[in-house]
């Protein structure tokens, strides 16, 4: 039977929200708090913005915002008006942007104050859509009255990037009734209620910031903290500091906590709970303990939001815990056969009742195609299923890197630096790191590569989070007879190889 739950729009939520609740504080940030009544308001002046300068319902919007409270405008703008939004990293560059705001059928580009964002725009106008700022759609004398309305529950509302893995980026075409799906699940397994104040430290172009934090914290009649710029040494007093009760981590943020030096009584914290993914499992009982919380490890992805998760009652240390009721999870060998307890294969998922997963890849059916290969969503993980049921992640099959919460898509990394006048061939991969998940390195071929040059290459054509810390310079790639770069056997950073700062290497 169908959650009614899942019928409720984003819209439907704020709307609600203001009426019962209209000076509650739902949102803090460094740029102070916000109640619902005025995320609508904010949202309202965007809105009639976008409307007047011609955006239509079902018009895809990009946006390209850092700041919090202008995310959140902007966000809810769309969701009100029947915009499909397309939140994109401020970082991105150069053909990596165009290719997103392009490849979504954007009509609009929203930026925010952030200066880097702008000056990339201006430098790629010729090829993009009309770009708006965000103060000149705020501007009271646009409000008009717009006739948009919100977009359905099983309408596609949004389109978030995720990294590609032999391939472009793909835009996950998603629904009200899947990121709904999304945050109930989470409040769900980890108990949240209203008494909750959840912390993020993730930016809203991410689908865990915006529906594992910021909609369970609307959806519990909760809070939620967002720090854009995450202080280790500063965490767990910036808790205190707002009363923070349940923390979202991914990757590498819990490492980085452990790392902390420890500090006697650290365990009577305002944290009772900590959700996500990515915590080592060497780590996970004594960071427990540590910090005296309760940790709800999670697997999932932005195709299916959670898949399987754990929680009280139900939680087994080092895995993810067992599937949720509304999916089915099985581990497949290479001939697409389903593994027996304990034995690593590649992940696969499907949903029990439609539309509580991704609607397809936007523009890209044969990638749609694949990746449900035999009814069937192959995530291109790997793990594998105990006895009693639960799920243990054990590695990516697929051609990424998993770098401080972000996806590398090994193949973008490679396009860039081949585009370099010097390199020839490049084969990108991931090396641990001593945060937890991977650092990014290259291995690249030519005869005339300056490594710092190169560097500075990639930095202004990448990401942040993309840019390799290690680049090698070879003779040439290991290969198959076909020609195809045999990864696996290329050495990773040498203990006895100098480093050079910036992480580059010879």
């Amino acid at each position: 039977m169908t959650d009614p739950r899942l019928t409720v729009s984003l819209a439907d939520l704020l709307v609600s929200r203001v009426a019962n609740f209209p000076d509650k504080v739902v949102i803090r940030s460094d740029q102070g708090c916000l109640t619902y009544r005025e995320i609508e308001e904010k949202s309202l002046l965007i809105a009639e913005g976008l409307s007047a300068v011609g955006v239509q319902r079902g018009d895809s919007v990009a946006t390209m915002v850092q700041r919090t409270d202008q995310a959140l405008a902007v966000w809810f703008a769309c969701a009100r008006s029947g915009f499909v939004e397309v939140p994109l990293n401020v970082e991105l560059k150069d053909e990596l942007l165009v290719d997103a705001v392009v490849g979504a059928n954007c009509s609009i580009i929203v930026v925010g104050d952030d200066p880097a964002a702008s000056q990339q725009l201006e430098a790629l106008e010729e090829r993009l859509p009309r770009i708006s700022k965000i103060e000149d759609l705020e501007a009271p004398a646009v409000v008009h009255g717009g006739n948009s309305r919100p977009l359905g529950p099983d309408e596609v509302s949004l389109i978030l990037y995720t990294s590609g893995t032999t391939g472009r980026s793909k835009g996950v075409r998603l629904s009200d009734r899947m990121t709904m799906r999304l945050a109930w699940s989470v409040v769900d397994h980890a108990g949240l209620t209203r008494d909750d104040v959840l912390f993020t430290v993730f930016p809203l172009h991410h689908i865990a910031a915006r529906f594992v934090s910021v909609v369970a914290a609307m959806l519990i009649e909760g809070e939620v903290v967002i720090q854009e710029r995450f202080s280790a040494s500063r965490f767990w007093d910036t808790c205190s500091d707002h009363g923070v009760t349940a923390i979202h981590y991914l990757g590498t943020l819990p490492m980085m906590l452990w790392k902390q030096e420890p500090i006697s009584g650290q365990e009577q914290n305002s944290v009772r709970v900590a959700y996500g993914a990515g915590m080592p499992e060497e780590i996970q009982e004594d960071f427990g303990q540590r910090f005296g919380l309760e940790i709800f490890e999670l697997y999932g992805s932005t195709e299916q939001g959670v898949v399987a998760m754990s929680r009280r009652g139900s939680s087994k240390p080092g895995t993810c815990g067992l599937p949720v009721d509304d999916v089915e999870l099985q581990i497949h060998d290479s001939e697409g056969k389903q593994c027996p307890a304990n034995v690593v294969g590649e992940i696969v998922v499907r949903n029990r009742e439609p539309g509580l997963f991704f609607d397809g890849y936007h523009g890209m059916p044969d990638a749609t195609i694949e990746a449900w290969r035999d009814l069937w969503f192959r995530t291109g993980d790997a793990g594998l299923v105990d006895e009693d049921g639960y799920l243990t992640f054990t590695g990516r099959l697929t051609d990424s890197v998993r770098r401080r919460g972000e996806n590398v898509s090994a193949w973008e990394v490679e396009r860039v630096l081949t585009e370099h006048k010097d390199v020839n061939e490049a084969a990108v991969f991931g090396v641990p790191s001593d945060l937890g998940e991977e650092e990014v390195m290259a291995v690249v071929v030519g005869d005339r590569v300056d490594l710092q040059e190169l560097w500075q290459y990639a930095a202004e054509k990448l990401p942040a989070f993309a840019v390799p810390r290690y680049i090698r310079v070879q003779d040439d790639l290991p290969k198959t007879p076909t020609g195809r770069v045999q990864k696996h056997q290329l050495n990773g950073v040498d203990g006895e190889t100098s480093e050079w700062e910036r992480g580059l290497i010879r």
